[in-house]
């Protein structure tokens, strides 16, 4: 089975469970730097699909990385899951964790064979207080050689125009 074909047969296959976990989190939405339960259940699906899970990275109780694969690339998949302050997941952080779960578990299927590490990276505190800045500025990316992220939107979006919240600089 090519790569491919792996990945979308584990995305499949993981299906329910996502949407359980998506669910799970917008029904007890936790504010940032108070997200407890959301990273214990995004660390939890990871680590019970095979990934070696490390909690409190950066400093930050809430926050995880989850990694599988063993190769020379390394991709972290960002997810976020604090809430608004009174209006719960309206911003659909509830969907980033379990879309970034699903695509890292989808991802550690083929990950050794086509030369890849994948981490999972539990970003908190992103509608107030920028937890994934400070997990950069801690070195939680320092060996990703790219980090990607799904937002949703109302709209299918091809060319969104804001592709960064603060302006950095690549080297």
């Amino acid at each position: 089975m090519d790569a491919r074909a792996a990945v979308r047969e584990r995305v499949a296959a993981s299906r329910d469970r996502l949407v359980a976990l998506s669910h799970r989190i917008h029904a007890h939405p936790e504010l940032a730097f108070e997200e407890e339960r959301a990273a214990a259940w995004c660390a939890e699906a990871l680590d019970a699909a095979g990934f070696a899970v490390e909690r409190g990275v950066g400093g930050l109780p809430t926050a995880f990385v989850a990694r599988a694969g063993s190769g020379p690339l390394h991709l972290a998949l960002c997810a976020e899951y604090d809430c608004l302050p009174g209006i719960g997941h309206a911003c659909g952080h509830n969907l980033i964790a379990a879309i970034a779960v699903g695509a890292g578990i989808a991802a550690a299927r083929v990950a050794d064979d086509i030369g890849l590490t994948v981490s999972v990276v539990g970003t908190p505190a992103e509608e107030r207080g920028g937890g994934k800045i400070l997990l950069l500025e801690r070195g939680v990316f320092a060996d990703a050689h790219a980090a990607m992220m799904v937002h949703p939107a109302p709209v299918d979006v091809v060319e969104p125009v804001t592709l960064a919240w603060w302006d950095f600089e690549v080297r």
